[in-house]
């Protein structure tokens, strides 16, 4: 089948290939899983990110899919054969087909195509229990997004919107201001233009619920961390810092569970579950919400175009393969 995978050990890399082997499911083996024919899968930073040496645990790459149910594990008892369903893949999701957690997957709804299902789950998922679960936002709140203008970035704007956040602050390049006005920014601090950024610090100590920080350690040596502490609430509602990356440091903090109370890392791989997806689709479909989709096809042009505009972190959305016609 066709499927992006990580290969090489001396010079590891991430190649696409269209002889990988389909993934061997069974009721009895995998009792708590489904085989799902995969339609659309999104990627993210970490795809390229993880040492391409996981090939040894995940040769398939990715985490976001949508698809139709082919099999059932026997233990399954909230999704069927034929279902539409999105979600993060056990063992990859950029292939033909893949075998998903029964936990790690939800229904489609029917508003949603197969591709804008599959930008959901690591973006938005991760955005919901930062900004609902994580910060507790809502009508009274303030918000600081960093690094508004991508993929983890846009998801967050959507949802701070959808969550009537009234004040929602985006930090990206004045060239985003427009989009990510569109998509729920109420002011726009233009990161490129150093007296702009300055004065917005040193006008907002201590202002916002939550900063959500999808901008630190994204590959070009940012580090938002000091300033964004500095712009949370220290009252007895205390304001909280959500970072998706950090140096090494601080992620043995969070492994050892040596983090401050007010910041959070959240980890990919262990955020994905049934109720938080369905939150996701049934708070995008109240606010007629839908995520940007930058549509590649799943061959050696679209791989390479795909993944290059990924690394460049000039995506404005989601990019998404599109792996397979129903």
């Amino acid at each position: 089948m066709k499927a992006i995978i990580r290969s090489g050990y001396l010079k590891p890399s991430l190649d696409f290939s269209s002889f990988h082997p389909e993934p061997t499911f069974s009721a009895s083996t995998h009792p708590d899983h489904v085989l799902v024919k995969v339609l659309a899968a999104a990627i993210n930073p970490i795809d390229y990110k993880i040492k391409p040496i996981a090939k040894l645990a995940f040769p398939v790459v990715g985490f976001d899919l949508a698809g139709i149910v082919e099999q059932i594990g026997a233990n399954v008892t909230s999704l069927k054969v034929g279902d539409e369903v999105f979600g993060q893949g056990a063992e990859g999701s950029l292939a033909e087909h893949v075998i998903a957690k029964e936990s790690c997957l939800a229904k489609k709804v029917s508003g949603f195509s197969f591709a804008e299902a599959a930008a959901l789950p690591v973006a938005y998922a991760v955005g919901y229990q930062g900004l609902k679960d994580t910060c507790n936002v809502g009508p009274e709140s303030e918000v600081l997004i960093i690094g508004a203008s991508g993929g983890c970035g846009i998801a967050a704007l959507q949802i701070a919107r959808a969550l009537k956040v009234p004040r929602i602050v985006a930090i990206c390049s004045g060239t985003s201001d427009e989009l990510v006005r569109t998509h729920g920014a109420t002011e726009v601090v233009d990161y490129t233009k150093s007296d702009e950024l300055k004065a917005f610090w040193k006008a907002n100590p201590g202002k916002f619920d939550g900063v959500y920080d999808a901008a630190t350690s994204s590959g070009g040596g940012e580090d938002y961390s000091e300033k964004a502490l500095s712009v949370l609430k220290m009252t007895e509602k205390e304001g909280m810092y959500v970072q998706l990356n950090g140096k090494g440091s601080l992620w043995l903090k969070k492994f050892t569970g040596m983090l401050p109370k007010n910041r959070s890392m959240p980890l990919v791989s262990h955020s994905m579950n049934t109720k938080t997806l369905e939150a996701v689709s049934t708070l995008l479909t109240e606010t007629s919400t839908k995520p940007i989709v930058i549509p590649m096809s799943f061959d050696k042009t679209g791989f390479k175009e795909g993944f290059d505009l990924l690394r460049s972190r000039r995506a404005k959305g989601k990019v998404i393969f599109e792996i397979s016609n129903n």
